[in-house]
């Protein structure tokens, strides 16, 4: 949400707060993938695919590929924080997951989304 500081709504049929959902399990996917866009589009198609009621269809996996893909450019900080927090959780305190996540995070600026 740091990031979306200042923009209006990205995408004339969703609303932001859709994407930022959106956003975030393309995130998680590729966190716990180690930036493996390949597979965490597949994780997140698999997972979803049934909820939607859509029978597995290439295409379909492409357009997970590609979004998956832009966010992987997007949301590297994001991602790394996530990546750290599976690192980290089964084997720090939760004090110590905070401060990395946190570190991992600093250097986003308000406002600095990259619509392309």
């Amino acid at each position: 949400m740091k990031r979306l500081v200042g923009w209006q709504n990205i995408d004339p049929t969703l609303a932001n707060f859709t994407l930022i959902d959106r956003w975030v399990t393309e995130i998680m996917a590729l966190g716990y993938n180690d930036f493996n866009v390949e597979a965490a589009a597949k994780d997140i198609f698999e997972l979803q695919q049934p909820m939607m009621g859509l029978l597995i269809h290439e295409k379909f996996l492409e357009d997970y590929r590609a979004s998956v893909f832009l966010c992987s450019n997007r949301f590297c900080e994001e991602i790394s924080a996530f990546k750290k927090y599976v690192e980290l959780r089964d084997k720090e305190s939760e004090k110590i997951i905070i401060y990395a996540v946190k570190q991992e995070l600093e250097y986003i600026e308000t406002g600095s989304f990259m619509l392309s």
